[in-house]
């Protein structure tokens, strides 16, 4: 055996190189498995009312999809109407909602800090911009910051809301 290969397999250095390889090697595909394993999307339906007076109210109703774009960039979507009622009656013809908003953000612990970096209007939509602020993005100009918490219920259902509410729920 030559003396100089058995001498360097010795060598602190080359085991210190060695070691930090597999390390950083290990922290590339852990984040790899942790990012892969999580859900690319997320859809979950909504109503809500906006209750006026006992005569009248508005309703907003559709679907939001979340993406995940990168393991802190995502968008939301939202693909519905919004309908105004007097005494029962529908005062208006349905109003077709579809816009979009694109954000950064930021984990602690279970809270999400969102920050808006773009929106748009999609195909169809025949919105006003004040109705999408008040009833299906209320933080949607770019630098809107907003913060919500999410919950993981039986390691399988994920939820978002306020600090204190789950309101959102995905299911995998």
């Amino acid at each position: 055996m030559n003396r100089s290969i058995f001498a360097s397999i010795k060598s602190p250095l080359l085991w210190l190189f060695i070691g930090g390889f597999v390390l950083a090697f290990s922290a590339v595909i852990g984040r790899w498995l942790i990012t892969t394993t999580q859900q690319s999307q997320c859809l979950f339906p909504l109503a809500f009312y906006d209750i006026k007076s006992e005569r009248e109210w508005v309703l907003t109703q559709g679907i939001y999809r979340s993406y995940r774009d990168g393991f802190s960039q995502g968008h939301l979507s939202y693909l519905g109407t919004l309908s105004r009622f007097k005494d029962g009656q529908l005062t208006a013809p349905l109003t077709p909602i579809h816009r979009a908003v694109w954000f950064n953000g930021e984990f602690n612990h279970n809270l999400l800090k969102i920050t808006v970096t773009q929106h748009s209007r999609g195909l169809g939509d025949k919105s006003r911009d004040e109705d999408v602020q008040k009833y299906v993005f209320p933080h949607w100009q770019a630098g809107d910051v907003s913060v919500i918490a999410l919950y993981l219920f039986n390691g399988r259902v994920l939820a978002s809301g306020t600090e204190s509410v789950a309101r959102n729920v995905c299911i995998r």
